[in-house]
């Protein structure tokens, strides 16, 4: 049998894909998993690439790009498990996404960002690299049924080459929501007798936080405040234009939080009208706390909620105040959709997750 050999570019000890990636191979080899990476996490040194630092990000993706290449060519005995696009490998995980979809979606209607984007070098990396890559793989895992769906409609893969397996996430034994309430307001006293509303996510624009606050400025009850986690680095923007909309007295900026469960467990409503999300982790942790889920179409973890909740896109501005002005006003609808949000995703444990992907991996 063939030794599973991970591939991730830049292998940190946070980030999504970090965490998934490390969970998986330590399931497999429990200590020191063997991760091709120019990261902090390699252990073995044939397996670092040493990229040099004054290499522009493009230049150091496409000098890890060029040493993978040659490893994989002269080693055919490991079996490649990528999480980052590559070539060749035996299996990828599309956790990031499509790239081609993605540019589609941002340049939609708007000839200066597709000019620009035509002229970006990563833009012009992953668009000759990914044909090539699903063509190659043997097998495609795709976190999400829109994920499958990309790959289906945009190259054309067939479909029993494709698995999808959704994230897996820490399910709660126990949530006791007043509890996590009263420490919040504890420390937050404006949040007293209020209904509270989160968002999480560091890229605001991406995930969709301009028009979130749009649609708050439109809904009609004041009951309830809204709490932005994430960092950005036009945070200033966002804060100006929640004092446009008069939103000042209902906004918390909270910037990134160690202890993010206890507003998950918290909150009532995550609200999430994201650009493009693969399969969005913290929409299915924010799900698993009994949070009534408010996403788009284009946020592959939305498929699995109830479609009353779910906005046609980002810029489903009137539609996404409407389930927020109904939620707000019905106590007991509310309550219902987050017991059915909370049951959608209890099937997606961490251990399953496991079990699904070890299967794909030993099928080949």
């Amino acid at each position: 049998m063939k030794k599973p050999l991970f591939i991730r570019f830049k292998n940190t000890k946070t980030g999504g894909a970090e965490i998934y990636l490390s969970r998986i191979a330590q399931a497999i080899y429990d200590k020191n998993p063997s991760i091709f990476s120019s990261g902090d996490y390699s252990q073995d040194s044939k397996l670092f690439v040493k990229i040099p630092r004054f290499f522009p990000s493009f230049l150091a993706f496409l000098y890890f790009l060029y040493s993978y290449e040659k490893f994989h060519k002269s080693h055919p005995n490991f079996l490649y498990f990528s999480l980052e696009r590559v070539l060749h490998c035996d299996i990828y995980r599309a956790g990031d996404g499509i790239h081609k979809q993605w540019l589609a979606i941002k340049t939609h209607n708007n000839p200066f960002k597709k000019f620009k984007s035509f002229f970006n070098p990563m833009n012009i990396l992953y668009t000759f690299i990914e044909p090539k890559l699903f063509k190659n793989a043997k097998k495609i895992i795709a976190n999400s049924q829109m994920i499958k769906d990309s790959l289906i409609e945009y190259f054309h893969i067939p479909p029993h080459k494709i698995e999808v397996i959704y994230n897996g996430i820490k399910i709660p034994k126990a949530i006791n929501k007043a509890k996590a309430k009263e420490s919040l307001i504890h420390k937050f006293p404006v949040l007293k007798e209020k209904i509270f509303i989160l968002f999480v996510g560091s890229g605001y624009a991406r995930k969709g936080l301009k028009e979130a606050l749009i649609m708050l400025s439109k809904v009609t009850s004041k009951q309830w405040h809204f709490l932005i986690i994430g960092k950005d680095k036009k945070i200033t923007y966002y804060q100006k234009l929640a004092q446009t909309l008069s939103l000042e007295n209902n906004v918390l900026f909270l910037n990134a939080q160690e202890n993010i469960v206890s507003f998950y467990q918290a909150s009532d409503i995550f609200l999430f009208p994201t650009t493009y999300e693969p399969c969005s982790n913290a929409t299915l942790e924010a799900a698993s706390y009994e949070n009534a889920i408010i996403t788009t179409k284009q946020n592959g973890a939305g498929e699995l909620f109830l479609s009353d909740t779910i906005l046609e896109n980002s810029k489903d501005i009137l539609r996404g105040c409407e389930i927020l002005n109904t939620l707000l006003e019905n106590q007991q609808l509310l309550s219902t959709i987050q017991k059915k949000c909370a049951k959608a995703v209890q099937h997606l444990t961490l251990q399953n997750h496991l079990e699904k992907t070890l299967e794909v991996i030993k099928n080949l």
